[in-house]
Order: C-alpha cells, then sequence, then structure tokens
C-alpha cells in the first residue's frame, strides 16, 4: 500500500514538472521578445529624434514622407509616428511639442516608445523670456579689470548686423552699471528703470531708460529626491539606479559616469565633484544641488541633445577649472574669436542658487549655459569663458574672463527689443505683455492672439496637490523630452 502511495505522488510530481516545463518555455520567449522589443523600440525612436532634430526643416521633411515606412534594427521592425502632443493631431505650423512614437515589432510582440520633442512654431515668434539679454541684475553689474562682455553673434558671416548687447538692472538706478577702464564691451546697450525716480543726474552713454521695472525673473524650481535617503556622506563613481538624499555627496577623482534617465542627486550638506570627474547626460534631467557649498574642480559635465542638467549651490556654487556644456562645446570648438557656433544649445546646462548665495566661475573653466539666480551674487573670475545668459541680484565680472552673450539677432524679438508688435509707437510695453502671469502656456495663447503674432514663452511651475505627497514633480521647461514605454494597441500598428 505505501508502494503504491509512492508511485501516485511520484507520478504527480513528474506530471506537474513536465507540465511546468511545457508553460514555461513560451513564457521565457515572451519575455525575451518583450526585452528586445522595448530595446529595438528605443533604438528607433533615438534614431528618429537625431534625424529631427539634425533637420533643417522637419516639417518639410515631415510632409515630404522622410518619417514614413518602416526600418528594421536587429530582429525587429519599427514604425515612427509623430503628432501634435497638445493636440494629438498631425502637426501643423502651430505645433510647439511634438509625440514621437517608434513601434517595435519583435516576434508578433510590439511595444511602443514614446518622446515628447519641444519645437519652435513655423513662423517668427514673439519671444516672451527675455531672449535677447545678456547680464541682468536686481541691484548691480560691474565689468572690471580686463574682463570682456561681447556679443556671441556672427558678425564675421553678417557685417551688416549691429543688434546691441542687452545689460541692466530690474529695479535699480544708473548708478547700477559700472564699466572699467581697462574692461571691454562692444556694442553695448544699458537697460535700467528710470533714474528720474531715484533724483539721479547720472548720464550713462547707450542708455536706455525704462519707465518701470521688468517683470521679475523667477529662479527655476528644483526637483526634490523622492528615494534613495542615506544619513550618511556618500562617495559615487557609478551612475546611481535611483535618486540620492545623503546627508553629504562626493563624485571621486577620475569617476566616470553615464545619466540615461532623470535623475536627482541631493545632498543636504556639502557636494564635491573631484579632479578628473567626468558626467556625461546622454537623456533625461540630471539635478546636482546641495543645500551647503557645491564645488566642481577640473570635472566636466556634459549633456547630450535633448538631455539637460540642472545644478543649484544653497550656500555657494564655486566652478574651478571645468567644463559645463553640451556636446561638442569644448576648447577645441571655438572659432579664431574664441566663440563657439552660434547655434549651440545653451539651455542644456541652467545653473542656479539660493537667497544669499554666490556663484563663482573662475580659472579655465569654460561654461555654455544659462545662469538664472536672481535672489544671488555671480562672480566671473580668472579666464573663465561663459557662452549664454547671467541673471543675478549682482554681477560681477573681473580678471580676464569672457562673457559671450547671445543678443537679439532679429529672428526672435524679446520683451527689452527697441521695436515689434510688444511696443506701442512711444516706445512703451503694450498693455498685453505687462501682466504678470504673460509665461503661463493659456496667456501666451491670449496675448498672441491679441497681438496678431506666434509667440512662444517659458512655462510656469504649477504643483498638483499630489507633489506634496511625495510624488515627483519636474520643471517644465527642463524636462523638455520625457519617454515612457507601453504595449502597443490597434492604431499603433
Amino acid at each position: 500500500m505505501l508502494v503504491l502511495i509512492a508511485l501516485a505522488i511520484g507520478l504527480l510530481m513528474v506530471a506537474t514538472f513536465l507540465d511546468g516545463r511545457q508553460e514555461s518555455a513560451p513564457v521565457a520567449d515572451r519575455i525575451s521578445a518583450a526585452s528586445m522589443a522595448r530595446r529595438t523600440a528605443e533604438s528607433g525612436l533615438d534614431l528618429a529624434v537625431a534625424s529631427l532634430l539634425r533637420s533643417d526643416d522637419w516639417r518639410a521633411a515631415l510632409t515630404n514622407g522622410a518619417f514614413d515606412g518602416s526600418f528594421e534594427i536587429a530582429d525587429g521592425n519599427c514604425k515612427v509616428r509623430m503628432t501634435d502632443a497638445n493636440t494629438n493631431q498631425a502637426p501643423n505650423d502651430a505645433t510647439l511639442r511634438l509625440l514621437v512614437a517608434c513601434t517595435a515589432n519583435v516576434d508578433g510582440l510590439a511595444i511602443v516608445a514614446e518622446q515628447t520633442v519641444d519645437v519652435g512654431p513655423a513662423e517668427q515668434p514673439l519671444n516672451l523670456g527675455f531672449g535677447e539679454t545678456a547680464l541682468i541684475a536686481t541691484q548691480r553689474i560691474r565689468v572690471r579689470n580686463d574682463a570682456a562682455l561681447l556679443s556671441w553673434a556672427p558678425r564675421a558671416l553678417d557685417t551688416e548686423f549691429s543688434a546691441p548687447l542687452v545689460v541692466g538692472t530690474l529695479d535699480g538706478d544708473a548708478t547700477g552699471f559700472e564699466l572699467g577702464d581697462a574692461a571691454v564691451a562692444a556694442g553695448l546697450e544699458v537697460l535700467m528703470v528710470d533714474s528720474r525716480r531715484f533724483d539721479s543726474e547720472v548720464e550713462l552713454p547707450g542708455a536706455r531708460l525704462l519707465p518701470g521695472p521688468l517683470p521679475q525673473l523667477d529662479a527655476p524650481r528644483v526637483p526634490s529626491a523622492t528615494d534613495g535617503r542615506i544619513e550618511a556622506g556618500l562617495e559615487l563613481d557609478s551612475a546611481p539606479r535611483m535618486d540620492i538624499d545623503a546627508a553629504s555627496l562626493r563624485i571621486g577623482s577620475n569617476a566616470s559616469i553615464t545619466i540615461n534617465e532623470d535623475r536627482v542627486l541631493h545632498s543636504r550638506g556639502d557636494f564635491q565633484i573631484d579632479p578628473g570627474a567626468t558626467i556625461d547626460v546622454a537623456r533625461g534631467t540630471l539635478v546636482i544641488t546641495g543645500d551647503e557649498h557645491v564645488t566642481i574642480h577640473r570635472a566636466s559635465i556634459t549633456a547630450a541633445p535633448g538631455a539637460r542638467v540642472l545644478i543649484r549651490g544653497g550656500k555657494s556654487l564655486r566652478i574651478t577649472d571645468s567644463t559645463l556644456g553640451p556636446e561638442g562645446a569644448t576648447v577645441g570648438s571655438l572659432s579664431a574669436d574664441g566663440m563657439l557656433p552660434t547655434d549651440t544649445d545653451v539651455t542644456g546646462v541652467l545653473v542656479t542658487g539660493d537667497q544669499y548665495s554666490t556663484i563663482i566661475i573662475d580659472g579655465e573653466s569654460m561654461v555654455t549655459g544659462v545662469i538664472v539666480a536672481p535672489e544671488a551674487e555671480v562672480r566671473v573670475m580668472g579666464d573663465a569663458l561663459v557662452h549664454g545668459r547671467i541673471v543675478a541680484e549682482r554681477i560681477e565680472l573681473g580678471d580676464r574672463c569672457i562673457v559671450f552673450a547671445m543678443p537679439d539677432d532679429g529672428r526672435i524679438v524679446g520683451l527689452t527689443s527697441r521695436v515689434g508688435p510688444h511696443r506701442t509707437i512711444e516706445g512703451g510695453l503694450v498693455p498685453a505683455v505687462c501682466r504678470p502671469d504673460r509665461l503661463d502656456p493659456i496667456v501666451v495663447l491670449q496675448i498672441a492672439s491679441e497681438l496678431g503674432v506666434p509667440a512662444i514663452g517659458l512655462e510656469e511651475v504649477t504643483y498638483p496637490p499630489e507633489a506634496e505627497k511625495g510624488r515627483k514633480w519636474r520643471h517644465p521647461q527642463l524636462v523638455r523630452f520625457h519617454r515612457r514605454w507601453r504595449m502597443a494597441r490597434g492604431n499603433d500598428r
């Protein structure tokens, strides 16, 4: 009897094992196909976005069928579809954001990789975000020693180019701008609040007085780490798999880190990036933020096309002998005049600081980006080279530094331009663009309708109630590219 029971149990176990073997093989094959389809879809999406960014006229290329049809990558078949991300319809001349989707089919399993890409309208827009300003300070701007503030403009290509380089104070008088005897500032126009409000008799050549202060420029919102809290200090030598929130952070000497997704590295104390360290942001947004002192010494931080880097120093940020900027923004890419190509994307790197903090760029640093820290002091010293714009409470250029600032070149009309649909015959700003909420996307469309022109503007940050519950929200100006994956539906085939 016991033998018969043992045989029955054994037969039952063998049958169960054989049945599991029959099902596990197809399941494994399907998982493998799904993994391959996702990687293939991502590769196809990378190819489509790269082709889009490098296209001189993507609208014409889309109309001519450049993105139609399917193509093979590895063992998968890919097909790309582009729609207006705001309307879910076919893109048109007014499209400002594209949804690029790549469907990959591997062994009958289809995966879709999607990504949003910000684009400009077909017509020349009205820029509501101070597009051509070089230096804007709340209180004071000083250019001293042998420092140079120059227009980053293609003068060699266009000898008739004469757009002034605009600097100014948001709420100061005529003494708020100081240009030293040995300093260099070519084609300069000083923009400031009407000095008569302060009973000042100082007349500065090239000054243009405004009847009232310019709208306040706010510092960008810095997202918080949603996980990875560590009570001790931490040293990184490779890319973390999650957000980091540590007592202190350090990226060691000669560390090489590649970021492929949105990542927040937050130090509640000091944040130190040691000599020889290299950080390459291939995709997504990397946030480097420290509540105390952030130092970047003889290091390199690079952002690939579409990727973003946000760096914040709580009490101070010091960049010494380091290179920060988009791919290709290196010393080897400089022209004979020491300038980068004017089509370089300066929005890849954004630097900010808290109230009363200090941002110092010195040594032989090369920074290509935008510094927006309206409550901090910014100093560019030594032999530093900066391409972009600076917005701060106080700005000081000294020693032998050079700041190449992109002014209005005539293609984009900004609020500080002398002429345009945003100004009255007398030269004042029309009421439509003086609204404090003028950068809200809905208000931008209203302003464009009133002026009869297309318009673009920086998006304001809104934090839904869910953000207070620990969910991660990022600044929409920084997250220009958001990627997701999903199983294909019938209309994706």
